[in-house]
């Protein structure tokens, strides 16, 4: 895969940090969003269906189909509970 450019790193950490908040409070429908993440990877947008493209157009999707519990707890090793 090409290199990416500064602004898709940090579009790519941005959605990484957002998934791991939102599947991380209560009450949140983490296999709701896997589903639908799922969706667009099995029906993917004209011009993404196969080579790099294809690859490109998952990698954000995979991203919110994925378990990011570890980070979470990574994040929040330093917090101290009153």
């Amino acid at each position: 895969m090409e290199q990416l450019s500064p602004f898709e790193q940090g579009v790519l950490m941005a959605l990484v940090s957002l998934s791991a908040t939102i599947r991380s409070t209560p009450g949140f429908d983490g296999a709701a969003l896997t589903k639908a993440a799922q969706y667009f990877t099995d029906n993917p947008s004209q011009g993404c269906e196969s080579g790099a493209a294809k690859t490109a157009y998952e990698w954000p999707l995979n991203i919110l189909k994925t378990d990011l519990a570890q980070l979470q707890q990574m994040l929040n090793a330093d917090k101290t509970r009153n």
